[in-house]
């Protein structure tokens, strides 16, 4: 599960941020679509969550949740958890789920002090990692030039390949490799990997234990 909020949200003009903040989880849910098995909703205030089955994709939505806010100069938090959750899951309403995975999550996500935070239920070798290396990823994501900008709302929102980014931005081969290696994408992206791999060599024992209490709406 994914959850996040908007860092000293009090700063920013309300009724944009809202306007904003619903603009961009609409668009996420509409490019995650096939890949969420719950709603991408606002739950109390300027605080949202997400549930899916698959480490890969929760990580995709991280990663275009942050770099959407980024886009707008919106400052968001992030608690990444994987652990038991029970109820019933309906993708056009409110989730009536509730369980360890889900508050502890919530828990992590509400202390506010980190700007990605991890929660492994039973397994608090994997958490330490993960925060360890959720920490590398906020000092990476700190600061971008307008260029890697672009280049990452093309690569990450537009889903755009190399050679079509080349070409939109106008610019040499050499350039968007310069701002790849220099948004860190591709160090985002081997992060990634390994953090996906964590989980392969226990992923259907995992899902046994956390899944078994879902009820799935027939149309998922």
């Amino acid at each position: 599960m994914l959850m996040g909020d908007i860092k000293d949200s009090r700063k920013y003009d309300q009724k944009i941020l809202s306007e904003t903040l619903n603009r961009i989880l609409i668009e996420t849910e509409e490019n995650f679509r096939d890949k969420i098995i719950t709603k991408l909703e606002i739950k109390v205030g300027d605080d949202f969550q997400v549930v899916v089955k698959d480490i890969k994709i929760l990580l995709s939505i991280l990663l275009y949740l942050d770099i959407a806010f980024m886009l707008e100069n919106i400052e968001c938090r992030f608690a990444l958890g994987y652990g038991n959750i029970y109820g019933n899951i309906n993708k056009t309403t409110h989730s009536e789920i509730m369980g360890m995975g889900l508050t502890n999550t919530n828990e992590i996500l509400n202390k506010k002090n980190k700007k990605y935070s991890f929660y492994i239920q039973n397994d608090i070798d994997k958490t330490i990692l993960l925060n360890t290396i959720g920490m590398l990823m906020e000092e990476v994501f700190s600061s971008f030039t307008d260029k890697q900008k672009i280049f990452l709302k093309f690569k990450v929102i537009k889903n755009k390949d190399l050679k079509e980014i080349k070409s939109l931005m106008k610019t040499s081969e050499r350039s968007i490799y310069y701002f790849a290696e220099r948004s860190k994408y591709f160090f985002i992206m081997n992060v990634f990997e390994q953090i996906i791999l964590s989980f392969e060599t226990n992923s259907n024992k995992l899902d046994q234990n956390y899944f078994k209490d879902i009820k799935f709406d027939e149309e998922l």
